[in-house]
């Protein structure tokens, strides 16, 4: 494979894509017990690769192929069997709906994520919830209380709030790059807000705002 191979966390298991979102068969197969070669080898995934075969124009001579839209890596960082973007996410439902729709979020971002990988997106968030938790120690210490765990944690329940209006944990690796971003500017702005010495609530409502200062920005780029 000569795209740059990216690699995702599926619920602690490696699942490798790459940069035109194919992805290993063989590694996400392993984390459910089974092989891409008996999905392969089903009827009904035959008639899906041909159909989809005529709809990109690919030519019916390497049809013994599967039209090019299966590959197989013998060596380099990760050998096994590859699928085209256009079957990923069918032959993520055959192993789990959830890890499908996982997998859909991961190739819309490598293909669509507007130049920032999901990695990437997905580091800055965690950086960013370093920091809000820096900010959020120091600003408990200032007012001579020891930070206990319960104050992180609803801070970033704060966060998850103002951007999706339940005051609940989210699972980050689950967020598409883009939310991923909205994320870490609303907990950029909140570190300089605890820094300011707001209250909760008034922290609260300032990131509601910001929330839909974002959202309008990003609907008004979609309409230009």
């Amino acid at each position: 494979m000569s795209a740059r191979i990216v690699p995702f966390d599926f619920q602690g298991h490696a699942v490798a894509f790459n940069s035109e979102g194919w992805i290993n068969a063989t590694e996400a197969a392993a984390r459910f017990g089974k092989r891409p070669v008996d999905w392969l080898r089903l009827d009904e995934t035959a008639a899906y690769i041909e159909a989809m075969a005529g709809a990109l124009g690919l030519e019916s001579k390497v049809s013994q192929n599967h039209f090019g839209l299966v590959r197989t890596s013998r060596g380099g960082k990760s050998p096994g069997t590859w699928l085209h973007a256009r079957l990923a996410v069918r032959f993520a439902q055959w192993l789990d709906v959830r890890f499908s729709v996982w997998c859909d979020l991961r190739i819309e971002d490598l293909l669509h994520g507007g130049g920032q990988s999901w990695n990437s997106a997905r580091r800055e968030a965690s950086l960013g919830y370093r920091g809000l938790c820096d900010a959020l120690a120091l600003n408990c210490e200032a007012q001579g209380k020891t930070p206990q765990r319960h104050h992180f944690i609803n801070e970033a329940r704060l966060i998850n709030e103002v951007i999706t209006g339940t005051f609940a944990g989210r699972d980050r690796d689950q967020l598409t790059a883009h939310e991923l971003e909205i994320v870490t500017l609303v907990e950029l702005r909140d570190s300089v807000l605890i820094g300011q010495g707001l209250a909760y609530g008034e922290r609260k409502t300032n990131l509601l705002q910001y929330v839909q200062q974002l959202l309008s920005k990003r609907i008004g780029s979609h309409a230009a």
